[in-house]
């Protein structure tokens, strides 16, 4: 090779080395710009996340913010609200004032009647302090059963309405001066003292239905001023109740009052009653049971000793001795069990207590015939329905239910009392009699020593009723 090319060999060496570092000195360059730039990038990477949570942060303060103003404006309007309502109850409250004021003149106008009230308020007031606590005068009571007291309050509502169709309820004259036309005037009077009595009755028969110990002698008082009231009202056509109608209404007002109390004591006797028949049916069962078992052990210990007995006549005369002894055990044993059968008969003949009834049926066996028995249940009544099912055509009416210690012994005395007016003398069982009620009542208090409560009248109220439809056909 010659040195020509040599030397371009050599240039073109050099040359490509030149351009070599030329090119890694730009790209050395490039990469420290590559740097520059990356690390400006997570520089701005920091600041644009920095940004993003101050916006998230900006958001929710403004959510927030327009919360708050949301809650601000519904402060405002419910203050609005409110400011209008004060101003509707300041101007009630204005009203109410006048309405004060208009009272208290109203009340200083009629301090006269004010302070009566008052007296009257504070006399009721006291009585009844005692009257919480129970404490009321209990009364002397007319009758002894609350029955009695239905049938006289019944018979006082009867009076009272004969006079009322009689026309004496009110006294009121025979013409006013209203019109010439009598006719007229008539028809006004007329009118006038049906509008006073349809007023005084309604209003006595509620305050009668409210009675009770605390409100009696108020009840009174308001019937008595109930009446004048009515009467100052009609004095224009001179009209006045009649004071005979008036005492009816005070007597139907006692009544009611004792009627009420006498009915609680009834059920609360009663409710003994009960409890005693409840304790006397248990003990009749256990009487009972004790009779069925010593029966039993009788019968068995009597047939044992039948068949000892009979055993004893084949005995030879080794064995003679121990059937002997052993009869003699059995005969001990048998006469207990007798002792035993006797005392629980006699401890449940002891146990007699009960209802003697008395009652009639008028339109199965005609009048003045009655069937004297006597029933241990605790509702006494269910027998006497029993005895009125389907077997005849009406219900029993009931005259007496009696209860004494000794039922059995008051029921066989009247039987024989009225032995000889039996309706059927053959079977005894059958225990109807011919005889008058007051009869019967009077042999009740001769025999029981007590004064039983009757009713002398038969209702029959089935049996009336069917007289008069079969009349009306």
């Amino acid at each position: 090779m010659d040195n020509y090319t040599i030397i371009i060999s050599v240039a073109s060496i050099i040359g490509i080395i030149v351009a070599y570092f030329i090119a890694n000195n730009q790209a050395n360059k490039k990469l420290s710009t590559f740097k520059s730039l990356n690390e400006a990038l997570i520089i701005t990477n920091k600041e644009y996340e920095e940004l993003k949570s101050q916006l998230q942060e900006s958001t929710a303060l403004l959510s927030q913010l327009n919360k708050d103003t949301e809650a601000l404006q519904e402060l405002k309007r419910n203050e609005t609200n409110l400011k209008n309502d004060l101003e509707k109850y300041t101007e009630k409250l204005s009203s109410l004032k006048i309405q004060v004021e208009d009272t208290h003149s109203k009340l200083s106008n009629n301090k006269d009647n004010i302070a009566e009230l008052m007296s009257k308020l504070d006399l009721y007031t006291r009585n009844e302090e005692y009257i919480a606590y129970g404490h009321f005068e209990t009364p002397k009571y007319l009758y002894e059963t609350s029955a009695r007291f239905a049938e006289e309050i019944k018979d006082i509502r009867l009076q009272q309405k004969d006079m009322i169709r009689d026309k004496v309820a009110i006294t009121y004259p025979a013409s006013t001066v209203i019109s010439k036309d009598k006719a007229f005037n008539k028809k006004i009077l007329e009118g006038q003292v049906k509008l006073m009595l349809a007023a005084f009755n309604i209003e006595c028969d509620f305050l009668i239905g409210k009675l009770s110990p605390s409100n009696y002698a108020r009840t009174l008082e308001r019937i008595e001023k109930l009446a004048n009231s009515i009467e100052k009202l009609a004095s224009t056509y001179e009209c006045g109740f009649d004071i005979d109608y008036i005492e009816l209404k005070f007597e139907e007002c006692n009544l009611q009052y004792q009627y009420a109390l006498k009915k609680q004591e009834e059920i609360l006797e009663q409710k003994l009653i009960k409890e005693q028949m409840r304790e006397e049916q248990r003990a009749i069962k256990e009487y009972e049971k004790a009779i069925a078992e010593a029966e039993k052990e009788e019968q068995m210990y009597r047939k044992m000793l039948d068949k000892a007995r009979e055993e004893l006549s084949g005995a030879s005369e080794s064995e003679r001795k121990i059937m002997e002894d052993r009869i003699f055990i059995l005969e001990q044993q048998l006469s207990e069990a007798e002792s035993k059968e006797a005392r629980a008969k006699s401890m449940a003949e002891q146990t007699r207590k009960g209802h003697v009834y008395i009652i009639s049926n008028i339109g199965s066996f005609g009048e003045d015939v009655y069937k004297i028995g006597l029933t241990r249940r605790l509702e006494p009544m269910d027998r006497v329905k029993e005895l009125g099912d389907a077997s005849v055509p009406f219900p029993f009416d009931v005259h007496a239910m009696i209860y004494v210690e000794d039922a059995p012994a008051l029921e066989a005395a009247l039987h024989r009392e009225f032995n000889s007016q039996r309706v059927n003398s053959v079977n005894l069982r059958k225990e109807f009699f011919e005889v008058d009620l007051e009869s019967i009542r009077e042999a009740v208090e001769k025999i029981a020593g007590i004064e039983a409560e009757f009713k002398l009248t038969a209702i029959a109220e089935d049996y009336y009723e069917s007289l008069r439809l079969q009349q009306a056909a």
